[in-house]
């Protein structure tokens, strides 16, 4: 049957593109380090740190203290942190921070406006040459903005991004399995993007701008909207496109460090995946819409990255639509599920080795207890891809970022 056929094409298209990805990765991390980014360390330029906090209550205290003691030089580096509405003692521990460290602003917004607007205001308070913007829950290593300075000595570079690891990482199977995630996601995928200055996404917890790039791009970060509805989250995504369509070139520099907690419980996982999915399709859409904006001012491989997870997102998509039309819908994911289960052990034993040998940081207690997160992580796959992938699709104008409390008089979280 000619549906049979179709959708062995597309899951075909779905593990090629792992299996490259993934492969070109290890082979550039191993073999082609001399292609990355020569840092220059003597590049020390004035840094305003920008963060938006909401209801994180003494986390934000713990993360601007981890900022504050940065091996960077105190006096070019100012914190400029706001408190977005919260509704607990947020904008306490701020103060105390504030109080205790040298060279940062206290900042509590009137009305509740989001991340990126936020951000916005900040910026236009800073005074620095690089402004960074980092999330308010997590932890920083000393060297993580002297990291990110370092690689701006390529003029042509306008921003670069730190690695974002798990600080819970043992709690369960669920916080291995997303250690593992993060960590193969920064490492290996975006190595090849990172070869060529044209990584597609900085995430928000650690990214650094030149100052001129950014107020370049920050009339179309104000004015996002999508379906009609103002769009208040996936700000990283959107700017590092912003950034790449205006011409310039991003660079991941995997040395500079930070770390979150992520999940611990299924019901959290779910609701952030569809926060980042709802994002992500938004943003993939966009890309579509300009692409002849991203080959005109940047190059054709850049379009090639950006338009990538819409072709696999697709093809994932439509192997569950031809599998369903020719009845194979169970047999077919039931296929994707022992596949899962086979490679785990594997990749637990290759992404220890790796992380024991070059990324201690990321190290995990044991192989084994590593393997079963990953085994019982092969169910999410299948769920991910038909239930959260439809669900985003049939509300991508929803504004909500539904990890948190429902919004309440309009609050818009961070």
């Amino acid at each position: 049957m000619i549906t049979e056929y179709v959708s062995s094409i597309f899951a075909i298209m779905v593990i090629c593109y792992a299996i490259i990805m993934y492969g070109l990765g290890t082979f550039f991390q191993l073999y082609l380090g001399k292609y990355f980014v020569k840092k220059d360390y003597s590049y020390q330029p004035t840094v305003s740190v920008m963060l938006s906090c909401f209801n994180e209550g003494e986390t934000v205290y713990h993360t601007i203290k981890s900022m504050r003691e940065s091996n960077y030089p105190i006096e070019k580096l100012e914190i400029l942190a706001f408190d977005d509405c919260s509704k607990d003692d947020s904008f306490a521990w701020i103060q105390k921070a504030a109080a205790e460290f040298p060279n940062i602003k206290a900042v509590k917004n009137k009305q509740n406006q989001g991340k990126a607007h936020s951000v916005l205001d900040a910026a236009k308070m800073a005074t620095g040459e690089i402004l960074v913007g980092v999330d308010s829950d997590c932890i920083f290593h000393p060297n993580a903005i002297k990291e990110l300075m370092a690689c701006f000595a390529e003029p042509k570079i306008a921003a670069v991004g730190g690695r974002v690891g798990v600080k819970n990482s043992n709690v369960n199977w669920l916080t291995r399995y997303q250690t593992v995630s993060y960590a193969l996601s920064f490492i290996l995928l975006k190595s090849v993007e990172n070869i060529f200055r044209k990584i597609q996404c900085l995430s928000g917890p650690l990214v650094a701008i030149r100052r001129e790039c950014f107020f370049e791009v920050a009339p179309q970060v104000q004015r996002r909207h999508f379906l009609g509805v103002k769009v208040t989250n996936g700000e990283d995504r959107a700017l590092t496109q912003m950034l790449l369509r205006a011409g310039y070139s991003t660079y991941l520099n995997i040395d500079s460090l930070c770390w979150t907690t992520v999940p611990t419980k299924l019901s959290e996982y779910v609701r952030q995946q569809l926060r980042w999915r709802r994002s992500a399709i938004g943003q993939w859409l966009d890309a579509l819409v300009r692409l002849p904006v991203m080959l005109k001012n940047n190059t054709t491989l850049s379009a090639l990255f950006s338009l990538m997870p819409v072709f696999v997102l697709m093809s994932w998509i439509l192997l569950v639509i031809t599998s369903w039309i020719s009845g194979n819908l169970i047999e077919t994911l039931n296929r994707v599920v022992i596949f899962h289960v086979i490679i785990s052990p594997f990749i637990a034993l290759f992404y220890n080795f790796f992380a024991k040998r070059y990324f201690k940081e990321d190290s995990l207690e044991s192989t084994y207890a590593l393997s079963i997160g990953l085994i019982v992580s092969s169910l999410w796959f299948p769920f991910s891809g038909v239930v959260i992938t439809i669900f985003a699709l049939c509300t991508l104008d929803d504004a909500g970022w539904v990890t948190r409390a429902e919004p309440e008089n309009n609050i818009i979280k961070d």
